[in-house]
């Protein structure tokens, strides 16, 4: 007879808890691209989407520099999601 258990172990619990913030941003994301793609016209669904990749950005960020450790360079956020303007082209 096999047991399976039912119940997350506090370990499990714990690793969800860690993980939490990039789940939410991670969610909050889906929800802006819904949002968009539901009317991409909409300036505010725009706006949200922006926000929603950027605090992900922001996160992923936070975590590698954390990765790294102190020995490490860390890493940069680019903010710029555009296309370049014709001086930075060049």
């Amino acid at each position: 007879m096999t047991y399976t258990r039912d119940e997350p172990t506090g370990a499990d619990l714990a690793a969800i808890e860690a993980e939490w913030p990039q789940i939410a941003a991670e969610r909050d994301l889906v929800d802006a691209e819904c949002r968009l793609l539901a009317d991409p016209a909409d300036a505010l669904a725009k706006r949200a989407h922006r926000r929603a990749v950027s605090a992900l950005l922001h996160l992923m960020v936070q975590q590698a520099n954390h990765d790294a450790g102190k020995a490490a360079a860390p890493v940069y956020m680019l903010t710029n999601f555009g296309p370049a303007d014709p001086a930075e082209a060049a």
